[in-house]
């Protein structure tokens, strides 16, 4: 899965009123809410992806999302 593919399924999952990019700061965006960020989990849980609570705080970025995406499917 490339990372254009991974933010896209995040954009899927979030359906948000804003552009999100990878760039995009989490706690900045009203799209990545808690409701935003349990959608993303969900859709990381339908890959076989189960962050901890410790590695999603620990994203700032969209990137660092995708960042962790593509860790854990190497």
């Amino acid at each position: 899965m490339t990372r254009a593919e991974i933010l896209q399924e995040i954009i899927d999952a979030v359906s948000p009123l804003d552009e999100i990019t990878e760039d995009t700061l989490i706690s900045e965006s009203d799209d990545l809410d808690s409701l935003g960020l349990f959608n993303v989990v969900l859709m990381l849980n339908g890959h076989g992806i189960k962050p901890t609570l410790t590695q999603l705080s620990q994203c700032k970025k969209v990137s660092d999302i995708i960042d962790m995406v593509e860790n854990k499917m190497k």
